[in-house]
């Protein structure tokens, strides 16, 4: 009897561990893959950074931290609908160059122009009388790629489930969202013919005035707001055969038109040339109908000014005469070997 009794129980024991698989969910969270496509920014970034919006207002739901990964990131998202935003790198890195504001919401969420201090006293400066409370200049943005998903559906389906406890929070059944960035900053080329390029001692700081302060990251577009980008336009070289004219050339990044690039804001280019006798020599264009829109693979777009300039002749140094004031003697002591 005692035997029965001592296998009753333990078959009671073995089956009482016994139980059902039970399933897990993993926060209320669906796991959602974003696989970025550079090939249309021609990048290839240290890393991928991920916001997160709601679709209905606009409101932050997170930022992600950012991954190393250039063709994966692997983000959590409830029940609900989300814009995407993915960038190349982490606002972080764009330090000094770009100021990413007003993220709580995607209507304000802006990448902005950092303003240089020190050029914008040049440019107030060059413009004295004509000088406005807007006049500034800002720092040559970096390079920056946004994609701007929208419509991401997580359905309460989606949301991950497990028949076990998951050893890790990535599920083999992810949302795939595609994202291809496209650069938002321009690159200006500036190439000037200039007949008389001789009588052209350099160019101190010029100007392209007219230029998008930043760039609005929800609307998908430039801002109104416009600003000034400084530059040195020194690359010459003289046209073959003539020692007389030539052109000069500059490069740089831009965040480029303002809006949708259909706004009737205008452009004006300042060269400040400084002639062979010391004078300067400052010329003002109004470029606006110069700018030349070149689509591309790895830019969004290039402003590229072509233009024909001539400087005056001038003869020598200080007003084509010679200096006839006399220095100081200054005394030297030379050691004579004996």
């Amino acid at each position: 009897m005692k035997r029965q009794l001592l296998a009753l129980l333990i078959l009671l024991l073995c089956a009482s561990c016994t139980r059902d698989h039970l399933y897990y969910a993993s926060s209320n969270t669906a796991t959602v893959l974003v696989e970025p496509d550079w090939s249309a920014s021609g990048l290839k970034p240290n890393g991928v950074s991920v916001y997160a919006f709601d679709e209905t207002d606009g409101s932050l739901y997170k930022r992600f931290p950012p991954v190393s990964a250039q063709d994966k990131c692997y983000v959590k998202l409830p029940e609900g609908e989300f814009t995407l935003v993915v960038m190349n790198d982490t606002p972080e890195e764009f330090g000094g160059r770009i100021n990413f504001v007003g993220e709580d919401n995607l209507n304000t969420f802006k990448a902005l122009g950092v303003k240089d201090e020190l050029r914008s006293q040049k440019l107030q400066e060059h413009l004295q009388s004509k000088a406005e409370a807007g006049d500034y200049c800002i720092m040559e943005p970096d390079t920056l790629a946004l994609a701007v998903i929208r419509g991401v559906k997580v359905r309460p389906e989606q949301v991950d489930y497990y028949y076990d406890m998951p050893q890790t929070d990535i599920s083999d059944e992810a949302i795939i969202v595609p994202a291809r960035p496209e650069n938002v900053i321009s690159q200006v080329n500036i190439t000037a013919h200039v007949k008389g390029l001789k009588y052209a001692r350099g160019t101190t700081l010029s100007f392209l005035r007219g230029v998008a302060a930043g760039h609005m990251i929800g609307k998908e577009e430039n801002t109104l707001e416009q600003t000034t980008q400084a530059f040195i336009l020194n690359n010459r070289v003289f046209d073959a055969g003539s020692d007389s004219d030539g052109t000069i050339k500059a490069n740089f990044l831009s965040f480029g038109l303002v809006g949708d690039g259909n706004t009737d804001s205008r452009y004006y280019l300042d060269i400040n040339f400084v002639l062979i006798n010391g004078d300067p020599y400052p010329m003002t264009f109004d470029v606006t109908e110069l700018i030349q829109v070149d689509v591309s693979l790895s830019l969004k777009l290039t402003l590229n000014l072509d233009l024909e300039i001539e400087l005056p002749e001038v003869v020598g140094e200080d007003s084509g005469g010679f200096n006839t004031d006399v220095n100081e003697w200054v005394d030297e002591v030379v050691d004579i070997p004996m």
